[in-house]
């Protein structure tokens, strides 16, 4: 079974992943303003642990009424985007409650 840790520090939301205590992945996300974030790093072992540390830091931060966010890392962009993130001005950026939706980018127009 995989656990997904918070560690919330003011404007940085950060997520663990483990397996039986051995550690598979962290997620960054910081908050930049009162409703736009920023996932700045991911690494996971596979692709469905960086989906889920990717959506928990995501379900975090509109916990906190952030509405969107940009991605940054070069990592599992390939889970961004089936996500629903998509190029906007050169980096990928979604809104938040159609990321966590569970609907793919080709619902959106």
């Amino acid at each position: 079974m995989i656990e997904f840790k918070p560690d919330i520090n003011g404007t940085t939301i950060n997520y663990s992943s483990y397996e039986n205590d051995v550690n598979t992945g962290c997620v960054s996300l910081t908050l930049d303003t009162l409703t736009h974030s920023t996932l700045r790093s991911i690494e996971a072992d596979n692709d469905e642990t960086a989906e889920g540390l990717i959506r928990s830091a995501l379900t975090a931060a509109g916990n906190r009424n952030i509405y969107s966010c940009n991605y940054l890392p070069s990592e599992f962009n390939n889970i961004a985007v089936r996500l629903g993130f998509s190029e906007r001005n050169g980096v990928l950026y979604g809104e938040i409650p159609f990321l966590l939706s569970g609907c793919c980018s080709c619902c959106h127009s």
